[in-house]
């Protein structure tokens, strides 16, 4: 007989002290200075920089896109290249490699006749399926007169 097995579910060790939670946040020493930050902050965009990127709008985008493109494009070329060496190495695997189909071109009534071949052989395969079958039965027919 098999015994049952009961898992019990392992506690976390015990400590005896427990660590100290260190405290990230400093305290704020004045209110004064962070109002001042406030106030500042707003004048800066809107006085300083909002007439220039309004006047400038089209250079900016233009100047980004330049930027994302010329860095994508630093990103794609081992990409590219990985990708021209295997476009390299399979022309030349094709070229190296012998045509396998009939490279001139079969002009209607060659295509019609070996088409009609094909089925010719195809029929015949199936009459011979037929006719076993058929002499399959016959024998059977046989045994169950007898």
């Amino acid at each position: 007989m098999r015994r049952r097995i009961h898992h019990r579910a392992s506690k976390p060790a015990r400590t005896s002290e427990q660590d100290p939670i260190p405290s990230i946040m400093e305290p704020v020493e004045s209110v004064e200075y962070i109002e001042s930050i406030e106030t500042i902050e707003p004048e800066i965009v809107e006085e300083d920089l909002m007439p220039f990127v309004i006047n400038n709008e089209d250079e900016i985008i233009n100047y980004i896109k330049e930027k994302a493109t010329k860095e994508t494009l630093k990103s794609l070329a081992p990409l590219l290249e990985k990708l021209e060496e295997a476009v390299k190495q399979q022309q030349a695997y094709q070229a190296a490699a012998p045509v396998t189909g009939n490279p001139v071109a079969m002009s209607y009534e060659e295509q019609l006749q070996k088409l009609q071949e094909t089925s010719r052989g195809r029929i015949k395969e199936k009459e011979m399926k037929i006719t076993e079958r058929m002499n399959k039965l016959q024998a059977r027919f046989a045994n169950i007169r007898k």
